[in-house]
């Protein structure tokens, strides 16, 4: 199987995902920079011949891959190490300023 029709596979289960019903033009929006536009329609020809099924096992490994286990513990987590980021800046400028 060729990636771009990995891809596109792949990208019709996230589509299916969000309630989406797959399309050249989806494809397009969602594939824009890792397929130049024959080789999505020729890939999207393909896919159209023989769409994968939804219940795939490899497919789905792949999109729970793909997919945060927790989404919003990892904001969290990304937000605690801005905030000690921002912490630590403050107190360089601070003690900079004192220093003066």
């Amino acid at each position: 199987m060729t990636t771009a029709i990995r891809l596109l596979q792949h990208a019709a289960a996230q589509l299916r995902q969000e309630g989406k019903k797959p399309s050249l033009a989806l494809f397009k929006a969602k594939l824009t920079g890792q397929l130049n536009a024959p080789e999505l329609f020729t890939a999207y020809q393909q896919w159209r011949q023989q769409p994968i099924a939804e219940e795939d096992p490899a497919l789905v490994a792949d999109l729970a891959f793909s997919r945060p286990i927790n989404a919003e513990q990892d904001m969290s987590s990304q937000l605690n190490r801005i905030e000690q980021k921002l912490d630590l800046l403050i107190s360089l400028l601070e003690n900079n300023n004192v220093s003066r």
